[in-house]
Parts: structure tokens; sequence; C-alpha cells
């Protein structure tokens, strides 16, 4: 479940914030700056549910398991 809160976060927030991030214009009227910490917060919170999910559903011994929990050299 986690796996997918994260990719649904990230649908949305990633696309405007990109956006936010190209386009710079005159037009926004000053709502540029809080407009943008909330979708980078959304980006935020889809990556550390996306990687709580992927900690989740790995296996113990597998890359994957080595990499989501910083073991990754033992």
């Amino acid at each position: 479940m986690p796996i997918v809160i994260g990719a649904v976060f990230l649908f949305i927030s990633v696309p405007g914030f990109v956006l936010l991030l190209i386009e710079t214009g005159e037009d926004f009227g000053g709502l540029d700056l809080p407009v943008l910490a909330i979708l980078g917060a959304g980006v935020i919170l889809g990556l550390i549910f996306l990687m709580n999910g992927l900690q989740l559903c790995s296996e113990p011994g597998s890359l994957l398991f080595r990499l989501s929990h910083g073991r990754i050299f033992r």
C-alpha cells in the first residue's frame, strides 16, 4: 500500500513541480513560492512512501533489501 500512495503522490506532484520550476513567469501573482513549497512537500512525501514500500516488499538478502536498508557493502 505505501508503494501505491507514494506513486499517487509523485504522479500528482512531480509534473506541476517541474513545470513550475521551468516556467517562471510574471503572471503568478506571488503564488509561485507557496505552490512550489506544497508541490515539493508532495514530492518528498511520495519518495518517502515509495522507499518505505520498497523496504516492506524486498526479500532479505536481495540487492533491493540491501540498498533500501543501507547495507550496501555487507
